[in-house]
Protein backbone atom coordinates (compact mmCIF):
# COMPACT_ATOMS: atom_id res chain seq x y z
CA UNK A 1 0.00 0.00 0.00
CA UNK A 2 1.38 3.43 -0.96
CA UNK A 3 1.73 6.19 1.60
CA UNK A 4 -1.11 8.69 2.02
CA UNK A 5 0.99 11.63 0.88
CA UNK A 6 1.87 9.97 -2.44
CA UNK A 7 -1.70 9.00 -3.38
CA UNK A 8 -3.59 12.18 -2.46
CA UNK A 9 -3.17 13.83 -5.91
CA UNK A 10 -4.66 10.73 -7.54
CA UNK A 11 -7.56 10.65 -5.11
CA UNK A 12 -8.78 14.03 -6.24
CA UNK A 13 -9.60 12.45 -9.62
CA UNK A 14 -12.13 9.89 -8.42
CA UNK A 15 -13.46 11.64 -5.26
CA UNK A 16 -14.60 14.97 -6.58
CA UNK A 17 -17.36 16.66 -4.59
CA UNK A 18 -19.49 16.80 -7.73
CA UNK A 19 -19.95 13.06 -7.92
CA UNK A 20 -21.81 13.10 -4.58
CA UNK A 21 -20.01 10.08 -3.21
CA UNK A 22 -19.05 11.93 -0.03
CA UNK A 23 -22.77 12.39 0.69
CA UNK A 24 -23.46 8.62 0.57
CA UNK A 25 -21.32 6.90 3.24
CA UNK A 26 -23.27 3.65 2.74
CA UNK A 27 -21.48 3.29 -0.64
CA UNK A 28 -17.98 3.58 0.90
CA UNK A 29 -17.80 0.01 2.12
CA UNK A 30 -15.31 -2.01 0.10
CA UNK A 31 -13.35 1.02 -1.18
CA UNK A 32 -9.61 1.36 -0.47
CA UNK A 33 -8.67 2.79 2.89
CA UNK A 34 -6.99 5.86 1.41
CA UNK A 35 -10.08 6.69 -0.68
CA UNK A 36 -12.38 6.36 2.36
CA UNK A 37 -10.13 8.67 4.31
CA UNK A 38 -10.18 11.25 1.50
CA UNK A 39 -13.99 11.08 1.24
CA UNK A 40 -14.23 11.55 4.97
CA UNK A 41 -12.10 14.74 4.82
CA UNK A 42 -14.20 16.10 1.95
CA UNK A 43 -17.41 15.36 3.85
CA UNK A 44 -16.17 17.24 6.92
CA UNK A 45 -14.97 20.22 4.87
CA UNK A 46 -18.19 20.57 2.86
CA UNK A 47 -20.71 20.06 5.65
CA UNK A 48 -18.86 22.24 8.15
CA UNK A 49 -20.75 22.78 11.39
CA UNK A 50 -23.59 20.58 10.09
CA UNK A 51 -21.27 17.58 9.94
CA UNK A 52 -22.52 14.66 12.03
CA UNK A 53 -21.03 11.16 11.49
CA UNK A 54 -23.56 8.38 11.04
CA UNK A 55 -23.30 4.63 11.52
CA UNK A 56 -22.56 3.93 7.82
CA UNK A 57 -19.57 6.27 7.88
CA UNK A 58 -18.28 4.76 11.11
CA UNK A 59 -18.58 1.21 9.85
CA UNK A 60 -16.82 2.12 6.60
CA UNK A 61 -13.88 3.69 8.43
CA UNK A 62 -13.66 0.89 10.98
CA UNK A 63 -13.57 -1.63 8.12
CA UNK A 64 -10.19 -0.18 7.05
CA UNK A 65 -8.53 -1.35 10.27
CA UNK A 66 -7.78 -4.80 8.83
CA UNK A 67 -6.17 -3.28 5.72
CA UNK A 68 -4.05 -0.94 7.83
CA UNK A 69 -2.81 -3.84 9.97
CA UNK A 70 -1.31 -5.50 6.87
CA UNK A 71 0.22 -2.29 5.50
CA UNK A 72 3.23 -0.25 6.64
CA UNK A 73 2.74 2.36 9.36
CA UNK A 74 0.37 5.03 7.92
CA UNK A 75 0.57 8.75 8.51
CA UNK A 76 -0.13 10.01 12.03
CA UNK A 77 -3.17 12.05 10.95
CA UNK A 78 -4.79 8.97 9.43
CA UNK A 79 -4.27 6.86 12.59
CA UNK A 80 -5.58 9.59 14.86
CA UNK A 81 -8.75 9.97 12.81
CA UNK A 82 -9.35 6.21 12.82
CA UNK A 83 -8.85 5.96 16.60
CA UNK A 84 -11.07 8.98 17.12
CA UNK A 85 -13.88 7.33 15.17
CA UNK A 86 -13.38 4.08 17.07
CA UNK A 87 -13.67 5.82 20.40
CA UNK A 88 -16.74 7.78 19.33
CA UNK A 89 -18.41 4.66 18.03
CA UNK A 90 -17.75 2.57 21.15
CA UNK A 91 -18.68 5.22 23.73
CA UNK A 92 -21.78 6.63 22.07
CA UNK A 93 -24.97 6.25 24.11
CA UNK A 94 -27.96 4.45 22.74
CA UNK A 95 -30.72 6.61 21.34
CA UNK A 96 -33.31 5.35 23.79
CA UNK A 97 -31.24 6.53 26.81
CA UNK A 98 -30.48 10.01 25.50
CA UNK A 99 -32.03 12.85 27.42
CA UNK A 100 -32.89 10.75 30.47
CA UNK A 101 -31.39 11.60 33.89
CA UNK A 102 -28.46 9.48 35.00
CA UNK A 103 -28.92 6.84 37.69
CA UNK A 104 -26.79 6.52 40.82
CA UNK A 105 -27.53 3.15 42.41
CA UNK A 106 -31.32 3.10 42.86
CA UNK A 107 -31.63 6.88 43.30
CA UNK A 108 -32.86 8.93 40.34
CA UNK A 109 -30.53 11.90 39.94
CA UNK A 110 -31.93 15.08 38.41
CA UNK A 111 -29.31 16.96 36.41
CA UNK A 112 -30.39 20.51 37.18
CA UNK A 113 -31.29 22.70 40.13
CA UNK A 114 -29.94 22.96 43.69
CA UNK A 115 -32.87 21.24 45.42
CA UNK A 116 -31.97 17.63 44.48
CA UNK A 117 -28.39 18.17 45.64
CA UNK A 118 -29.51 19.54 49.01
CA UNK A 119 -32.00 16.70 49.40
CA UNK A 120 -29.33 14.06 48.76
CA UNK A 121 -26.94 15.79 51.17
CA UNK A 122 -29.55 15.81 53.95
CA UNK A 123 -30.37 12.16 53.30
CA UNK A 124 -26.69 11.28 53.51
CA UNK A 125 -26.33 13.14 56.84
CA UNK A 126 -29.42 11.33 58.14
CA UNK A 127 -27.93 7.95 57.24
CA UNK A 128 -24.66 8.86 58.96
CA UNK A 129 -26.42 9.99 62.14
CA UNK A 130 -28.56 6.84 62.22
CA UNK A 131 -26.00 4.15 61.40
CA UNK A 132 -22.48 5.53 61.87
CA UNK A 133 -22.56 8.08 64.68
CA UNK A 134 -23.76 5.57 67.35
CA UNK A 135 -20.65 3.50 66.58
CA UNK A 136 -18.43 6.39 67.69
CA UNK A 137 -19.39 5.77 71.32
CA UNK A 138 -16.52 3.30 71.74
CA UNK A 139 -14.01 6.10 71.04
CA UNK A 140 -15.18 8.31 73.93
CA UNK A 141 -12.39 9.69 76.11
CA UNK A 142 -12.42 12.16 78.99
CA UNK A 143 -11.43 15.64 77.97
CA UNK A 144 -8.04 16.74 79.25
CA UNK A 145 -6.96 20.26 78.30
CA UNK A 146 -3.39 20.49 77.00
CA UNK A 147 -2.60 23.70 78.89
CA UNK A 148 -3.83 25.58 81.93
CA UNK A 149 -4.68 28.75 80.03
CA UNK A 150 -7.78 30.52 81.34
CA UNK A 151 -8.90 31.43 77.82
CA UNK A 152 -11.80 29.44 76.40
CA UNK A 153 -12.55 29.50 72.66
CA UNK A 154 -15.97 28.51 71.31
CA UNK A 155 -16.43 27.51 67.66
CA UNK A 156 -19.64 27.06 65.66
CA UNK A 157 -20.51 24.62 62.91
CA UNK A 158 -23.71 23.71 61.08
CA UNK A 159 -22.33 20.69 59.11
CA UNK A 160 -22.70 22.40 55.74
CA UNK A 161 -20.26 22.60 52.86
CA UNK A 162 -19.84 26.35 53.39
CA UNK A 163 -17.19 26.81 56.08
CA UNK A 164 -17.11 30.59 55.62
CA UNK A 165 -20.74 31.52 56.22
CA UNK A 166 -21.77 33.91 58.99
CA UNK A 167 -22.38 31.13 61.51
CA UNK A 168 -19.33 28.93 60.94
CA UNK A 169 -16.76 31.70 60.99
CA UNK A 170 -18.08 33.24 64.24
CA UNK A 171 -15.79 32.56 67.23
CA UNK A 172 -16.14 33.72 70.84
CA UNK A 173 -13.52 34.10 73.57
CA UNK A 174 -14.44 34.19 77.26
CA UNK A 175 -12.39 34.18 80.45
CA UNK A 176 -12.90 34.59 84.17
CA UNK A 177 -10.99 37.70 85.26
CA UNK A 178 -10.17 36.11 88.63
CA UNK A 179 -8.00 33.59 86.77
CA UNK A 180 -5.78 36.30 85.24
CA UNK A 181 -3.77 36.87 88.43
CA UNK A 182 -4.20 40.67 88.49
CA UNK A 183 -3.91 42.82 91.58
CA UNK A 184 -6.51 45.42 92.57
CA UNK A 185 -5.10 48.28 90.47
CA UNK A 186 -4.58 46.11 87.41
CA UNK A 187 -8.06 44.63 87.85
CA UNK A 188 -9.62 48.10 88.03
CA UNK A 189 -7.81 49.19 84.87
CA UNK A 190 -8.84 46.00 83.10
CA UNK A 191 -12.51 46.63 83.95
CA UNK A 192 -12.30 50.20 82.67
CA UNK A 193 -10.69 49.11 79.40
CA UNK A 194 -13.03 46.12 78.90
CA UNK A 195 -16.15 48.32 78.92
CA UNK A 196 -19.35 46.49 77.94
CA UNK A 197 -17.44 43.29 77.08
CA UNK A 198 -17.25 42.47 80.80
CA UNK A 199 -20.19 41.13 82.76
CA UNK A 200 -19.87 42.69 86.21
CA UNK A 201 -22.26 40.16 87.76
CA UNK A 202 -20.32 37.06 86.74
CA UNK A 203 -16.90 38.71 86.12
CA UNK A 204 -16.69 37.03 82.71
CA UNK A 205 -14.98 38.84 79.86
CA UNK A 206 -16.45 37.84 76.48
CA UNK A 207 -15.34 38.88 73.01
CA UNK A 208 -16.70 37.71 69.66
CA UNK A 209 -15.45 38.06 66.10
CA UNK A 210 -16.73 37.12 62.63
CA UNK A 211 -15.01 39.78 60.52
CA UNK A 212 -12.64 37.35 58.76
CA UNK A 213 -13.75 34.58 56.36
CA UNK A 214 -12.06 31.74 58.31
CA UNK A 215 -12.59 30.76 61.95
CA UNK A 216 -8.84 30.37 62.52
CA UNK A 217 -8.29 33.99 61.46
CA UNK A 218 -10.92 35.18 63.92
CA UNK A 219 -9.30 33.15 66.71
CA UNK A 220 -5.93 34.75 65.99
CA UNK A 221 -7.47 38.22 66.08
CA UNK A 222 -9.29 37.50 69.38
CA UNK A 223 -6.17 36.21 71.11
CA UNK A 224 -4.02 39.10 69.89
CA UNK A 225 -6.63 41.65 70.95
CA UNK A 226 -6.99 40.09 74.40
CA UNK A 227 -3.21 40.01 74.88
CA UNK A 228 -3.00 43.70 74.02
CA UNK A 229 -5.77 44.46 76.52
CA UNK A 230 -4.07 42.40 79.23
CA UNK A 231 -0.70 44.06 78.65
CA UNK A 232 -2.29 47.50 78.88
CA UNK A 233 -4.01 46.52 82.15
CA UNK A 234 -0.69 45.41 83.65
CA UNK A 235 1.02 48.66 82.67
CA UNK A 236 0.39 50.93 85.67
CA UNK A 237 2.05 54.02 84.22
CA UNK A 238 -1.50 55.37 84.17
CA UNK A 239 -3.63 53.22 86.48
CA UNK A 240 -6.96 55.00 85.67
CA UNK A 241 -7.63 55.31 89.41
CA UNK A 242 -9.71 58.46 88.86
CA UNK A 243 -11.97 56.79 86.28
CA UNK A 244 -14.91 54.76 87.64
CA UNK A 245 -16.02 51.49 86.12
CA UNK A 246 -18.88 52.03 83.66
CA UNK A 247 -21.81 49.78 84.60
CA UNK A 248 -24.52 51.21 82.34
CA UNK A 249 -24.43 48.17 80.06
CA UNK A 250 -25.52 45.97 82.98
CA UNK A 251 -29.05 47.34 82.71
CA UNK A 252 -29.65 44.90 79.88
CA UNK A 253 -28.50 42.03 82.10
CA UNK A 254 -30.84 42.89 84.97
CA UNK A 255 -33.23 40.04 85.59
CA UNK A 256 -36.84 40.53 86.49
CA UNK A 257 -37.79 39.21 89.90
CA UNK A 258 -39.35 35.78 89.78
CA UNK A 259 -42.81 35.83 91.35
CA UNK A 260 -43.27 33.48 94.28
CA UNK A 261 -46.44 31.61 95.02
CA UNK A 262 -47.97 32.77 98.33
CA UNK A 263 -47.85 30.18 101.07
CA UNK A 264 -51.39 31.04 102.12
CA UNK A 265 -52.70 29.96 98.73
CA UNK A 266 -51.27 26.46 99.00
CA UNK A 267 -53.96 23.90 99.92
CA UNK A 268 -52.51 20.39 99.72
CA UNK A 269 -55.73 18.95 101.11
CA UNK A 270 -57.53 19.94 97.89
CA UNK A 271 -55.03 18.14 95.62
CA UNK A 272 -56.45 15.23 93.57
CA UNK A 273 -55.88 11.79 95.01
CA UNK A 274 -53.39 9.78 92.98
CA UNK A 275 -54.92 6.57 91.65
CA UNK A 276 -53.20 3.32 90.89
CA UNK A 277 -52.40 3.07 87.15
CA UNK A 278 -51.19 -0.49 86.66
CA UNK A 279 -51.76 -0.44 82.90
CA UNK A 280 -49.74 2.74 82.45
CA UNK A 281 -46.83 1.29 84.46
CA UNK A 282 -46.85 -1.87 82.32
CA UNK A 283 -46.82 0.22 79.13
CA UNK A 284 -43.87 2.28 80.35
CA UNK A 285 -41.98 -0.87 81.34
CA UNK A 286 -42.49 -2.46 77.90
CA UNK A 287 -41.41 0.76 76.14
CA UNK A 288 -38.25 0.94 78.22
CA UNK A 289 -37.40 -2.69 77.45
CA UNK A 290 -37.97 -2.17 73.73
CA UNK A 291 -35.73 0.89 73.73
CA UNK A 292 -32.92 -1.07 75.39
CA UNK A 293 -33.19 -3.90 72.85
CA UNK A 294 -33.11 -1.42 69.97
CA UNK A 295 -30.08 0.51 71.26
CA UNK A 296 -28.03 -2.66 71.81
CA UNK A 297 -28.12 -3.42 68.06
CA UNK A 298 -26.38 -0.12 67.23
CA UNK A 299 -24.02 0.18 70.20
CA UNK A 300 -20.45 -1.16 70.07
Amino acid sequence: MRSIRSIRPALRFYSKPADGLYLNPHQWKGLPADQIFELHNIRKAKLGEHYNPNDEERMAILSTMQELSRAPAPALEYVYEIDNFKERFLTEKQNETKGQPAKKSNILVANKGQTPHEKRRIENLTRISAYEMPLLAKFRQPYQPKSNTPLKITYNTDFTDESTNDFNRKVSLHVQIEELGLDDKQLHKFKVLAGNKLNLNTNVFRLRSSQFPEASQNVRWLVDTFNQLLNEAKDLTNDFADIPVDARHMRNHARKPVPTFPEAWKRPQDAPVEKHSVVQKLVEKVKKQKDIEYVINYSP
